[in-house]
């Protein structure tokens, strides 16, 4: 089982029918593998996304550039980043103010739906076991991959949400933001 642990203290409301859409949206994402009997990749159970805007693609480059920094508990700067002082560091670079915690990112920029069709570049994902507050914020690459600061990894780094490390974070996916 893949233990996460928090990057933010507070709490945040999240409604029982944000948290019943997660479920479904999780059911739907892992039963969708099931049906193919065929040898294809996992990978086709996520939609394809479109090419990032000029804007996501800039925050994606800059985020890329620190794959392999250290997870630190409570960092914000390139000597160790928790999942949000990455997001908050990486949008800052590209002009976007970001709050400091996951909990206060959840209510930056616009709602997105709980659907991976609908999600796109650039996107902030929010992650929270069932009755707990948003503890992990992680920027949406596209076709069902994340790039985020990992405490479960001990550092920043790309993950496919349709590999097994994967079900966690489809699981307790409760909200999606666009701040670009």
């Amino acid at each position: 089982m893949l233990v996460l642990s928090a990057c933010a203290r507070g709490t945040l409301a999240v409604s029982p029918g944000t948290i019943m859409d997660g479920v479904i949206l999780a059911g739907r994402v892992i039963n969708s593998g099931s049906r193919s009997s065929s040898g294809s990749s996992t990978r086709a159970r996520m939609p394809r996304s479109p090419a990032p805007t000029a804007a996501a693609a800039r925050v994606l480059g800059t985020a890329d550039r620190y794959v392999g920094v250290p997870y630190v508990w409570g960092g914000n700067t390139p000597n160790g980043f928790d999942c949000s002082g990455f997001t908050k560091y990486v949008f800052a670079k590209n002009g976007v103010g970001l709050p400091r915690t996951s909990r206060e990112q959840a209510h930056v920029g616009d709602g997105v739906p709980l659907d991976f069709g609908q999600m796109r570049p650039g996107d902030l994902l929010l992650f929270a076991e069932p009755g707990e507050a948003i503890s992990h914020v992680a920027i949406y690459v596209g076709s069902g991959r994340i790039i985020h600061a990992s405490s479960a990894m001990g550092e920043v780094g790309y993950l496919d949400l349709d590999g097994s490390r994967g079900a966690w974070y489809v699981q307790n996916l409760v909200a999606v933001r666009r701040p670009l």
